[in-house]
């Protein structure tokens, strides 16, 4: 089956957007100075474990979002508290998946780096939903918690479909050899 031409088009206007530079620029060099000991670089990266660690810690926060949504399309009160609990097992872990992705991402290339920078401004986009639905959910506005949490899944997904693009179509962060990728 052929990629969808509308989203192939949307994809390659966000790796040619220049209009970004600045911003990627700014955010790199943060990221950069603050990950400048190599030895939590290298953590940060996975060297250790063989292979970069944010692909991995993703799972965490969308697998209890995921879960979450579950629970809220069954219903029943005791599993509005435990979806209360699972976005905020999300909320928590998004944290330390951001800040690997954030340090493989400042070693890309400008296309990629463009990508990135678009692919994390989409997911804070929807961690900030599902902090809205947390604090809904505390305040006993379940529907509103829900709806908020549905649209934080809606847009952490976009947000995956362009990690899912950096990595698979512009190959971030992908190896020529059996070193980890960014192993310096």
């Amino acid at each position: 089956m052929p990629e969808i031409r509308a989203i192939r088009r949307l994809t390659d206007a966000v790796e040619h957007a220049d209009v970004l530079d600045k911003a990627v620029d700014i955010d790199r060099s943060v990221v950069r100075a603050l990950a400048r000991p190599r030895a939590l670089r290298q953590l940060l990266h996975g060297v250790p474990f063989g292979h970069p660690l944010h692909p991995l810690m993703v799972q965490v926060p969308l697998g209890a979002w995921i879960s979450a949504a579950v629970l809220d399309l069954v219903g029943g009160k005791g599993n509005a508290k435990a979806a209360r609990t699972l976005v905020g097992v999300g909320l928590v872990s998004s944290g330390s998946a951001s800040v690997a992705g954030y340090v493989d991402w400042s070693e890309l290339d400008r296309e990629q780096l463009r990508t990135g920078w678009v692919h994390q401004a989409v997911n804070w986009v929807g961690i900030t939903l599902y902090g809205l639905s947390w604090m809904q959910r505390k305040r006993g506005n379940h529907g509103a918690g829900k709806l908020l949490g549905f649209a934080g899944l809606a847009v952490v997904g976009v947000g995956g479909y362009l990690g899912g693009h950096l990595a698979y179509r512009q190959r971030a962060g992908v190896g020529s050899s059996a070193r980890v990728p960014f192993d310096d």
